[in-house]
C-alpha cells in the first residue's frame, strides 16, 4: 500500500499556475496578430451535508480522536471480523480427535496439553524509509535530505561514507568508546541492521498518550441483508452504534503511547553453547505498530479448549462463534486521529504443549521423556471490517449554510468524512444566470482554464488553526467519475498521492508556509463544454486523500446525492474557502473560473 495517507503541507511550484500560462493545442495563425486574455468566469456554489456513507465499503480506517477547531471533535472505532490464518489449523503436533483416541502405531501421540502463554495484537502503521539522496539517512533525519555528503551527527564525516563503512550517521560515536567516528578506525555499530522508519498518517499529537481498549465483539456482522431475501450485501453506516452496544469481555484496557521505532527480537541463548551468546542474534524484526498483550485465558477458553469442537471446525462457524473484535481509544493526553494498516493486522497466540521425545530412539522407551515445546498460532482481520464514528454537531455558522442551501455563500466550508462538500455549477453569475451560450459565441482559442480557491485564512487563524488537507478533489456529480483532465494527465508528484500535478488540487503555500490557495486545471473539461457543446454538469468537490483513489461509496438516501469519493470518507480533515460571494476586501481571492484564451485581432 503506498503511503498516500502522509498529511503535510505541500509546496509546489509550477511556473504555469500563477505567472506564466502554457498554450494547450493552440493552432498559431500565420501572418495574424493575436492576443492572450484572461475572462473570469462566475460559478454556482452550494454546500451540501454529505450523508453517513455505508462503512463496510472502506478498505482504510481510522482509529483515534481528532479535534478540528472549526467543525468540532470526531472520533473513530474499529470492528473487525477474524479468522485462523492457517484454516488446517491443530493446536500442538495432532488434532484433537488423536490426541483424546490415542495410537497404537505411534506412541508419540500424547494428550498435549496446550496452554496460552502470551497473547499478542499487532497493529502495524503505515511508515516511509524516503531517503532521497540515498545516503541511508531517511529525509525525516537528514541535515539535508538532497546532499549525500551532508553531516547529520556533526561528527565531521559525510553521512554516506559512515553509511559505506557501516557506521551510524546519526550517532557521532557509533560504538560508545568515547572515540569519534571520524577518528575510530575499528568502530563496530551495535545497531547494525536497523532500519529507521518515519510514521505517516497521524493527524494530530504522535507524542499523545491515550487509553486503548480490546473487547470481544458480540454482534454477528452478516454479509449479506435479509432484508432483500439476502441477495446485497449488508450495509453498515458511518454512524453505527455496534461498538458502543455490543461490547463484549474486555481483552485490553490501558494507556499506550506510539513508538516509532522497529520491533526487534533476539534468540534465547543456548546454555549448551558456552562459547557463544545467541541472545544477541537477531531473530525477527517488525516495522513500528501498536503492540498490546491481550488477556490469555480468555484466547485460553475460547480457542484452544474448543480444539477439535464445531465451532471452531470452519470459517463460518468460526466468525458464528467468535464475532470479532472492537478496538476503541479514549482519555487522550492531546488528539490523536491514526490512520493504521489493519490489513495487516495480526493476533499472535504462543503457547506451550506437551510432546513426547523418543531421544532417537524409537526402539528403546526407557530413556523417553515428554518436554515442553512452544508453538504460536495467528488470527487475522478478515472478512467485514468497518468504523464506527461519532462527531460533534456541526456549529451553527457551518450548519446555517447547509440547512438553508445558501447559493454563492461567502464562505465554502469544506469537510471529509459525513462532512460537507460544494456542488459547483460552472457559468453561472451571482443571480444564476447562464453565461455559458454568450462564452460560446465568443471566437476564442481556449488556452488553459483553471478554478481558483483561494484559502479563508483570517477565519482558520482566528479558529486556532486546523491541519489543512494537502488536496482537494473535483468531479463530474451525474457521471460520478473525474472530469476529462484528470484521466489526460500522467504527470507524477514527489509521492503517488501527489501525481497529476498539472491538474492539480494540491495546496500551494505562502511564505509563512501556511496554506495559500489550491488551483484545479480544466482545460480540457472547458473546452469540451464551450466548443463540444458538451453538457454542463454540476461538478463535486471535497477534500481529498490521495487522487488515485477515484471509487465512490454509496451514501444514505439523500435529495441531493448517492455517493461521495472514498478518498473523502476515510480524509477527517477540514477547510474553509472564499466563496464566489466574499467580503469587499476578498473580491479579488473569491472563487472563480479563470480562462485564458487567445483572440484573433480582425
Amino acid at each position: 500500500m503506498k503511503h498516500f495517507f502522509k498529511l503535510i503541507f505541500i509546496s509546489l511550484i509550477i511556473a504555469s499556475c500563477n505567472k506564466e500560462y502554457n498554450t494547450v493545442g493552440l493552432n498559431l495563425i500565420d501572418n495574424k496578430p493575436f492576443n492572450t486574455n484572461l475572462e473570469e468566469i462566475p460559478v454556482k456554489v452550494t454546500l451540501r451535508k454529505i450523508p453517513h456513507f455505508v462503512a463496510n465499503s472502506l478498505t482504510t480506517f481510522q482509529l483515534g480522536e481528532y479535534d478540528d477547531k472549526i467543525y468540532g471533535k470526531s472520533s473513530a472505532s474499529f470492528l473487525t471480523q477474524i479468522e485462523f490464518e492457517d484454516p488446517s489449523l491443530n493446536f500442538g503436533q495432532f488434532s484433537q480427535a488423536s490426541e483424546d483416541n490415542g495410537s497404537e502405531d505411534n506412541i508419540a501421540v500424547i494428550p498435549e496439553n496446550e496452554k496460552v502463554k502470551k497473547v499478542y495484537l499487532d497493529i502495524p502503521f503505515f511508515n516511509n524509509v524516503d531517503d532521497e539522496d540515498n545516503d541511508g539517512v531517511i529525509n525525516l533525519y537528514d541535515v539535508d535530505s538532497s546532499d549525500p555528503y551532508s553531516d547529520s551527527d556533526g561528527d565531521g564525516v559525510a553521512d554516506v561514507i559512515e553509511t559505506t563503512n557501516g557506521q551510524d550517521p546519526l550517532n557521532q560515536d557509533t560504538d560508545g568508546d568515547g572515540i569519534l567516528d571520524g577518528d575510530d578506525t575499528e568502530s563496530i555499530n551495535p545497531n547494525s541492521g536497523r532500519t529507521l522508519y518515519e510514521l505517516d498518517s497521524l493527524m494530530g499529537n504522535p507524542q499523545a498518550t491515550f487509553k486503548l481498549k480490546v473487547s470481544e465483539l458480540e454482534y454477528f456482522l452478516r454479509p449479506y441483508d435479509p432484508d432483500t431475501n439476502f441477495e446485497k450485501f449488508q450495509k453498515y453506516y458511518s454512524n453505527n452504534t455496534i461498538a458502543k452496544d455490543f461490547s463484549g469481555t474486555v481483552l485490553f484496557d490501558d494507556q499506550i503511547s506510539i513508538d516509532s521505532n522497529e520491533l526487534v527480537f533476539y534468540q534465547e541463548d543456548n546454555p549448551e553453547t558456552q562459547d557463544d551468546d545467541e541472545s544477541k542474534i537477531v531473530k525477527e524484526r517488525l516495522t513500528p505498530r501498536i503492540r498490546v498483550e491481550l488477556n490469555n485465558d480468555f484466547f485460553q477458553r475460547k480457542l484452544v479448549d474448543k480444539e477439535g469442537s464445531d465451532d471452531i471446525s470452519n470459517i463460518d462457524n468460526f466468525k458464528l462463534y467468535f464475532k470479532g473484535l472492537i478496538i476503541e481509544t479514549y482519555d487522550f493526553s492531546d488528539p490523536l486521529m491514526m490512520i493504521l494498516n489493519f490489513d495487516q493486522a495480526e493476533i499472535r497466540v504462543v503457547y506451550d504443549y506437551d510432546k513426547y521425545n523418543t531421544q532417537d530412539s524409537p526402539d528403546d522407551t526407557s530413556d523417553d521423556t515428554i518436554e515442553s515445546e512452544e508453538s504460536e498460532f495467528k488470527l487475522v482481520f478478515s472478512g467485514i471490517k468497518l468504523n464506527s464514528f461519532t462527531k460533534d454537531a456541526f456549529p451553527g455558522y457551518v450548519y446555517s449554510s447547509i440547512i438553508d442551501t445558501i447559493t454563492n455563500p461567502k464562505q465554502v466550508f469544506l469537510k471529509g468524512g459525513d462532512g460537507v462538500m460544494a456542488e459547483i455549477e460552472l457559468f453561472k453569475d451571482d443571480n444564476g444566470v447562464d453565461v455559458l451560450e454568450e462564452i460560446r459565441s465568443k471566437p476564442w482559442l481556449i488556452n488553459e482554464a483553471s478554478l481558483s480557491l483561494y484559502i479563508d485564512k483570517e477565519m482558520l487563524s482566528a479558529s486556532g488553526g486546523i491541519i489543512e488537507p494537502s488536496r482537494l478533489y473535483l468531479y463530474d456529480i451525474k457521471n460520478q467519475a473525474p472530469v476529462i483532465d484528470y484521466f489526460v494527465d500522467n504527470s507524477s508528484g514527489p509521492k503517488p498521492f501527489q501525481n497529476k500535478v498539472i491538474h492539480g488540487g494540491l495546496i500551494e503555500l505562502d511564505e509563512d508556509k501556511n496554506g495559500l490557495m489550491y488551483k484545479i486545471r480544466l482545460s480540457e473539461h472547458i473546452k469540451n463544454v464551450v466548443r463540444k457543446d458538451s453538457t454542463n454538469l454540476k461538478l463535486g468537490l471535497v477534500v481529498s486523500s490521495d487522487i488515485n483513489n477515484t471509487i465512490n461509496i454509496e451514501v444514505e438516501s439523500s435529495d441531493f446525492m448517492t455517493f461521495t469519493p472514498s478518498s473523502s470518507a476515510i480524509n477527517p480533515l477540514g477547510t474553509v474557502l472564499i466563496g464566489p460571494s466574499p467580503s469587499a476586501e476578498n473580491y479579488d481571492k473569491r472563487m472563480r473560473l479563470n480562462i485564458f484564451y487567445t483572440e484573433v485581432n480582425n
